[in-house]
C-alpha cells in the first residue's frame, strides 16, 4: 500500500492507518525513550510529534530506523517526511529480534556508528529488542565497552524478555563470552564473521513458552 501525504484526505488516512493498523497509538502510552550516552538515545517507534519534540530537544542529527525501509508503511512515510523537513539523516536498517544477526549485519552496525552524525536516535517498534541489540553494538563499537559490560538488553527499564524468542541474541552473546574466556584477545566482529556457528547456536537455543507467548502474542513484538 502507498500513502499520499500531499492531500488532507491522504494524510488523514495514513495517520489512522499508522495509529490503529500499525499500532503506533501504543507508543503514546509507552514511548520507551531512554538515553544511552550523551550522544545516543533509544526508543520505540515515535509518533511524529514525539519525533519533532525530541529532535529539537536533544539536537538529534541521525535517526536509525531498525524496521528497515518500508514504502508501504504509513509511519515510515511520515517519518521519512519529518526527517527531511527537520534536516536530519534517516538510516534504514533491517535487523530481526528473533534471529542471530549475520556477521555482515554486525559489520554494517560498526560502519553506521563510525559514519553517523551525532547525536543519534535508535528505534524499532517497541524499543525493547532490536533497539537493545543495536544499542549494545553502539556501546561496543562506538564507546569501546566490552560485550560483558554492555547493559542494553534488560527487562527493566527496556522491556526485553530474554526467555522469549527474542532472547536468542542474549544466548548468542553468551557464546561469544564463553569463547572469549579461552581466547582473551578475541574480537567480537571477527568471531561473528569467521568463528561463530550460527546454525549450532540456533539449534541449541531454547525459549520459554510463556515468555514467547507474552512477547509474540500479547505484546505483538516484531
Amino acid at each position: 500500500m502507498r500513502f499520499n501525504l500531499k492531500t488532507p484526505w491522504g494524510r488523514a488516512w495514513a495517520w489512522l492507518y499508522a495509529m490503529f493498523v500499525e499500532h503506533n497509538f501504543t507508543n503514546i502510552i509507552r514511548f520507551n525513550f531512554h538515553q544511552i550516552s550523551d550522544e545516543a538515545y533509544r526508543s520505540s517507534q515515535p509518533t511524529m510529534w514525539q519525533l519533532r519534540r525530541e529532535v529539537k530537544r536533544r539536537g538529534i542529527k541521525t535517526i536509525i530506523n531498525l524496521k528497515g525501509a518500508n514504502p508501504g508503511s504509513a509511519y515510515y512515510a511520515f517519518e521519512k517526511e519529518q526527517c527531511a523537513k527537520l534536516g536530519i539523516d534517516m538510516v534504514d536498517i533491517d535487523i530481526y529480534s528473533r534471529g542471530i544477526p549475520e556477521g555482515g549485519r554486525i559489520r554494517r552496525a560498526k560502519e553506521v556508528f563510525e559514519s553517523a552524525r551525532y547525536p543519534v536516535w535508535i528505534h524499532c517498534k517497541a524499543g525493547a529488542d532490536r533497539a537493545g541489540i543495536y544499542s549494545t553494538f553502539y556501546q561496543y563499537f562506538r564507546k569501546g565497552i566490552a560485550i560483558a559490560d554492555t547493559d542494553q538488553l534488560k527487562l527493566w527499564p527496556f522491556g526485553h524478555i530474554r526467555h522469549s524468542h527474542a532472547g536468542k541474541i542474549d544466548f548468542y552473546l553468551e557464546q561469544f563470552l564463553d569463547y572469549q574466556r579461552n581466547h582473551p584477545d578475541a574480537e567480537f566482529l571477527d568471531w561473528a564473521e569467521n568463528i561463530a556457528d550460527r546454525e549450532k547456536i540456533n539449534r541449541e537455543f531454547k525459549s520459554g513458552g510463556w515468555a514467547s507467548f507474552i512477547n509474540d502474542v500479547v505484546l505483538r513484538r516484531e
